[in-house]
Protein backbone atom coordinates (compact mmCIF):
# COMPACT_ATOMS: atom_id res chain seq x y z
CA UNK A 1 0.00 0.00 0.00
CA UNK A 2 1.83 3.46 -0.88
CA UNK A 3 0.55 6.72 1.00
CA UNK A 4 0.95 10.50 -0.53
CA UNK A 5 1.17 13.46 1.12
CA UNK A 6 -2.26 15.49 0.64
CA UNK A 7 -1.85 19.12 0.51
CA UNK A 8 -4.51 20.75 3.55
CA UNK A 9 -6.59 22.41 0.90
CA UNK A 10 -8.81 23.72 3.66
CA UNK A 11 -6.29 25.54 5.59
CA UNK A 12 -4.79 27.28 2.83
CA UNK A 13 -8.30 28.74 1.16
CA UNK A 14 -8.85 29.62 4.75
CA UNK A 15 -5.31 31.09 5.34
CA UNK A 16 -5.56 33.08 1.82
CA UNK A 17 -9.26 34.02 3.17
CA UNK A 18 -7.92 35.48 6.28
CA UNK A 19 -4.91 37.51 4.57
CA UNK A 20 -8.16 39.20 2.49
CA UNK A 21 -10.35 39.68 5.33
CA UNK A 22 -7.12 41.53 7.26
CA UNK A 23 -6.55 43.31 4.54
CA UNK A 24 -9.47 45.00 4.00
CA UNK A 25 -10.18 46.13 7.36
CA UNK A 26 -6.66 47.70 7.40
CA UNK A 27 -7.39 49.48 4.71
CA UNK A 28 -10.81 50.22 5.98
CA UNK A 29 -8.90 51.04 9.31
CA UNK A 30 -6.47 53.45 7.53
CA UNK A 31 -9.19 55.22 5.43
CA UNK A 32 -11.19 56.12 8.49
CA UNK A 33 -7.99 57.76 10.20
CA UNK A 34 -7.00 59.48 7.03
CA UNK A 35 -10.85 60.87 7.06
CA UNK A 36 -10.59 61.64 10.61
CA UNK A 37 -7.35 63.54 10.14
CA UNK A 38 -8.99 65.45 7.05
CA UNK A 39 -11.78 66.58 9.08
CA UNK A 40 -9.42 67.74 11.81
CA UNK A 41 -7.08 69.70 10.20
CA UNK A 42 -8.26 69.99 7.25
CA UNK A 43 -9.18 73.82 5.68
CA UNK A 44 -12.71 75.30 8.09
CA UNK A 45 -14.57 75.97 5.07
CA UNK A 46 -14.19 72.74 2.77
CA UNK A 47 -16.48 70.05 2.36
CA UNK A 48 -15.93 66.15 2.57
CA UNK A 49 -17.04 64.20 -0.58
CA UNK A 50 -17.24 60.26 -0.39
CA UNK A 51 -19.32 58.27 -2.53
CA UNK A 52 -21.61 60.54 -3.77
CA UNK A 53 -22.37 61.90 -0.40
CA UNK A 54 -21.22 65.51 0.45
CA UNK A 55 -20.90 67.23 4.42
CA UNK A 56 -20.01 70.17 4.94
CA UNK A 57 -17.10 69.99 7.42
CA UNK A 58 -18.54 73.00 9.73
CA UNK A 59 -21.69 71.12 9.94
CA UNK A 60 -19.85 67.57 11.40
CA UNK A 61 -19.32 67.33 15.09
CA UNK A 62 -16.05 68.21 16.63
CA UNK A 63 -15.79 64.16 17.86
CA UNK A 64 -16.15 62.76 14.69
CA UNK A 65 -12.44 63.55 13.86
CA UNK A 66 -10.92 61.92 17.15
CA UNK A 67 -13.67 58.47 17.19
CA UNK A 68 -12.86 58.21 13.37
CA UNK A 69 -8.86 58.35 14.15
CA UNK A 70 -8.91 56.31 17.30
CA UNK A 71 -11.49 53.43 15.08
CA UNK A 72 -9.57 53.46 12.19
CA UNK A 73 -6.41 53.16 14.33
CA UNK A 74 -7.55 50.06 16.24
CA UNK A 75 -9.05 48.61 12.90
CA UNK A 76 -5.69 48.55 11.41
CA UNK A 77 -3.70 48.10 14.28
CA UNK A 78 -5.27 44.73 15.27
CA UNK A 79 -5.88 43.28 11.50
CA UNK A 80 -2.35 44.09 10.48
CA UNK A 81 -0.36 43.24 14.10
CA UNK A 82 -2.08 39.95 14.36
CA UNK A 83 -0.97 39.47 11.12
CA UNK A 84 2.15 40.33 10.68
CA UNK A 85 2.67 38.22 14.46
CA UNK A 86 1.13 35.28 12.06
CA UNK A 87 3.31 35.93 8.98
CA UNK A 88 6.80 36.41 11.29
CA UNK A 89 6.15 33.04 12.45
CA UNK A 90 5.27 31.56 9.56
CA UNK A 91 8.64 32.71 8.23
CA UNK A 92 7.08 34.69 5.45
CA UNK A 93 8.48 37.47 3.01
CA UNK A 94 10.52 39.94 5.45
CA UNK A 95 9.50 42.63 3.12
CA UNK A 96 5.71 42.11 4.08
CA UNK A 97 6.20 41.46 7.90
CA UNK A 98 8.29 44.81 7.37
CA UNK A 99 4.80 46.54 5.50
CA UNK A 100 2.61 45.09 8.15
CA UNK A 101 4.76 46.50 10.88
CA UNK A 102 4.29 49.83 9.19
CA UNK A 103 0.72 49.83 8.91
CA UNK A 104 0.41 48.41 12.59
CA UNK A 105 2.62 51.70 13.93
CA UNK A 106 0.15 54.23 11.79
CA UNK A 107 -2.73 52.43 13.28
CA UNK A 108 -0.93 52.95 17.01
CA UNK A 109 -0.27 57.05 15.84
CA UNK A 110 -3.62 57.30 14.82
CA UNK A 111 -4.40 55.65 18.13
CA UNK A 112 -2.75 58.24 19.94
CA UNK A 113 -3.01 61.46 17.61
CA UNK A 114 -6.96 60.31 18.35
CA UNK A 115 -7.03 60.34 21.85
CA UNK A 116 -5.17 63.68 22.02
CA UNK A 117 -7.16 65.38 20.26
CA UNK A 118 -9.77 63.89 22.05
CA UNK A 119 -8.81 65.47 25.54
Amino acid sequence: MTYTAQPDVMRQTSDRMWHVITTIIAVLGVVSAAVGAWIYWGPEAGTLSLFGWTWNVVDLSELWAPFLMIGGGLAATLSMGIEAARDWEAENSSWLVAAEGLVTVAGIAAIVIGAILLF
